[in-house]
């Protein structure tokens, strides 16, 4: 079943609504200054529904009308359960007029209208809120930003914030650098336990600050839950930038630090097309899944060859190693992952702060490994002569 809702040609459906409404004056007025929803299912129409809105945090539906060969098949609680979902995070109360639902009274409550007013059945939108896909949700941005360099405080908060705004109160979270687990429910429902594993991956800071201005856009009620998925989804696919681009950027960060570091300008120039290269090798390592540890062992080899290779180009003058090296590095050192680090031990998150802080030393282990490899290559096997 697939619902949308119609903001063009709304006047093609009034002949249908009248058969919940014969006033068709009315209906049009309504049509102005409400929403019309569409229930459709294998491209036929099922069921259709206006909704109106006050100013204290209320809607109402005028009119809901299932065509006939298709009542009792459950459409026109579906569209309700809909309703009550996609406008819950702007509304509180959903009303319908007990005038118009005298012949559909068990239906209404059958869908959670109380019949307490002396006008209104209503219905408390958080109600129709199902837990699972709450917690799915929070669970789905909470991977997103772990993914992605959000800090483990920042995942915590986000996912925190989306069950509460969604009416699931009772929440417990555990994060580490490369897991999710989350138990949460309401007072009407049993808890509800999810736990996800995320393995440790490159960084998107671009994903990690959509998800956080999406989590509060949800923590100020302008985004229901059907929306909030949609841009998840959106946000995932979110690209990176020009492999062009960021090779060329890797070059000249490591130019520019290995400047900024102690090395001379030569030996920065020499540093950007050491970057370049260290830098497409990972690209082309991360593509075909080639392991971490030969990632960075490889790109130290590299390093270190292109810097003894520049050191003996007459043409570049007297270059010391170090300060090509201390440049060519730097598109491969974790300085994200080693500040989260950081930032998860100051917040006394030692075991997320270990794991992460143990993950960026082991990758200058690897580097020094592959520079010393190739230094002893050059100096013991080579005699020093390339």
């Amino acid at each position: 079943m697939n619902i949308r809702q119609v903001t063009d040609g709304k006047e093609d459906y009034i002949e249908l609504l009248r058969a919940g409404d014969p006033d068709e004056s009315r209906i049009r007025k309504l049509l102005e200054k409400g929403e019309l929803f569409l229930l459709e299912e294998h491209g036929k129409l099922r069921t259709l529904c206006i909704v109106i809105f006050s100013e204290e945090k209320k809607c109402e539906i005028k009119n809901i009308v299932t065509i006939k060969k298709d009542q009792g098949k459950g459409y026109g609680r579906y569209m309700i359960h809909y309703i009550c979902e996609h406008y819950c995070a702007q509304y509180d109360w959903v009303y319908m007029k007990k005038e118009r639902c005298l012949d559909i009274m068990e239906f209404c409550e059958k869908c959670g209208f109380s019949d307490e007013d002396e006008k209104y059945l209503k219905k408390e939108l958080m109600s129709e809120i199902d837990t699972k896909r709450v917690i799915n949700l929070a669970m789905e941005a909470g991977r997103m930003l772990l993914k992605n360099g959000g800090e483990i405080f920042r995942v915590e908060e986000t996912m925190m914030r989306i069950c509460h705004r969604f009416g699931v109160k009772y929440v417990d979270l555990f994060t580490l650098s490369h897991g999710l687990f989350i138990c949460a429910g309401t007072d009407k429902e049993k808890l509800y336990t999810k736990v996800k594993q995320v393995p440790l991956s490159s960084t998107h800071l671009g994903i990690v600050a959509e998800v956080n201005d999406l989590s509060r856009e949800i923590a100020a009620g302008h985004v229901g839950i059907e929306e909030a998925w949609k841009k998840l989804k959106q946000i995932n696919k979110m690209p990176t930038k020009r492999i062009s681009y960021q090779i060329a950027a890797a070059g000249l960060s490591a130019g520019g630090l290995g400047y900024l570091l102690g090395g001379t300008p030569m030996e920065a120039f020499v540093a950007i097309f050491v970057g370049c290269a260290v830098f497409a090798w990972s690209l082309f390592a991360g593509k075909h899944g080639i392991s971490k540890i030969l990632v960075h062992i490889v790109g130290g080899i590299i390093i270190a060859s292109m810097a003894l290779a520049a050191m003996q180009i007459p043409a570049f003058g007297n270059l010391r190693m170090e300060g090509i090296v201390t440049g060519g590095i730097m598109p491969l050192v974790p300085g994200l992952a080693f500040v989260n680090a950081i930032r998860d031990l100051a917040d006394s998150d030692y075991l997320a702060g270990t794991v992460k802080m143990i993950d960026a030393v082991m990758v200058f282990v690897y580097i020094a490994i592959g520079v010393g490899a190739a230094l002893t290559v050059y100096h013991h096997v080579l005699g020093g002569v390339l």
